[in-house]
């Protein structure tokens, strides 16, 4: 099977099926989205379409890298453009929900069957949620040291900055998480949206307090 970590180097055709993967699941989901279905938007061949990928929950893999490297040239970006490192923590958060919200889309999945998503997805996004994670607590080390620096921020160890920025992945986890708790579907609307980026922003509010001198 070709590498399916998702880059604008990666080999063309590739790169068409991640893309056209990624508008199935965003109309349909992944509840409702079919192997054959992609590879017929394609003009494709089923079997020329396992090639490169074995199987739905694979090239979905590949669809979530996607939107994640997008998530952490976003944040990149934005950082570069900002002075202040409270406002990057701010659009880090603003960013992070935004993401999280076109995930949501793109798996549209049924609440009732959430067991059969996990058991089906596990062994495929296990190490991919490893990798995000470590990516985004060094993201927010480097905002971190960017506030200590310009003194707003109190000194904290490498160990303690770790533990800060998981810290606030699983608060903000837990706050998207409640969202769509007793939902049927997983999905958020936009009344849903601005209603848990209030609340997180809130939050985030409260932790910058927290971390300034």
């Amino acid at each position: 099977m070709v590498n399916t970590t998702y880059t604008k180097d990666c080999p063309e055709k590739l790169f068409q099926i991640i893309e056209a993967a990624q508008k199935r699941f965003g109309l349909y989901g992944f509840e409702k989205t079919a192997m054959h279905e992609i590879a017929s938007d394609l003009n494709m061949s089923k079997g020329s379409l396992y090639y490169y990928f074995p199987d739905k929950e694979h090239l979905y893999a590949a669809v979530v890298q996607k939107e994640h490297d997008l998530f952490l040239h976003l944040v990149e970006a934005k950082m570069v453009s900002l002075t202040d490192a409270a406002d990057m923590l701010r659009e880090y958060v603003n960013i992070r929900l935004s993401y999280y919200r076109a995930l949501l889309n793109l798996t549209h999945f049924r609440h009732n069957n959430i067991g059969e998503m996990h058991k089906v997805m596990h062994s495929v996004m296990q190490g991919k949620s490893a990798l995000f994670k470590t990516q985004e607590k060094e993201l927010l080390s480097k905002i971190f040291t960017c506030g200590i620096e310009q003194q707003c921020f109190e000194n904290q160890t490498l160990e303690e900055m770790d533990e800060t920025s998981e810290l606030l992945l699983d608060i903000i986890r837990g706050l998207t998480g409640a969202a769509i708790k007793n939902k049927d579907v997983f999905y958020l609307d936009d009344k849903e949206y601005e209603k848990t980026l209030k609340r997180i922003n809130r939050f985030v509010e409260m932790f910058i307090k927290a971390l300034k001198k």
